[in-house]
């Protein structure tokens, strides 16, 4: 499987797989697919060599990219700054960036958008322990 696929969903929930992730190749994005109404979450992937063939910035929304295997490289507003399993990066909206792969097995992330300047509660401050 290369794209993400729903399974189940209710009033006030979805549950969605992109089947296994070692093995998924390509980007995913879960959005539509899930109906968040505050983020986009996609899976992306990189062959050894390859590069995303654009840079690009957002107009809102930070992005945070966090490295479920492989290693490479984020070029964040010209600058080069190497990542690998278990790297995570913000990025700002403003900032140019692209990645590429530079090891010999493929770069496998998620990212997840949101719009920069909007969390207004989280953990505990949001949360509400029931019993």
């Amino acid at each position: 499987m290369n794209q993400a696929e729903l399974q189940t969903s209710s009033e006030g929930y979805s549950i969605a797989t992109v089947g296994d992730i070692a093995s998924f190749e390509g980007k995913a994005f879960v959005k539509d697919i899930l109906n968040t109404t505050s983020m986009e979450v996609s899976f992306g992937t990189l062959a050894p060599g390859c590069t995303v063939p654009f840079f690009h910035h957002h107009k809102q929304n930070e992005e945070v990219y966090v490295v479920l295997s492989g290693e490479g490289a984020f070029i964040l507003d010209g600058k080069e700054e190497p990542v690998a399993s278990g790297s995570i990066v913000r990025v700002a909206p403003s900032v140019s960036r692209n990645t590429k792969c530079t090891g010999n097995e493929p770069l496998v992330y998620i990212c997840i958008q949101a719009k920069a300047g909007s969390l207004e509660q989280y953990t505990m401050g949001d949360g509400v322990v029931e019993q």
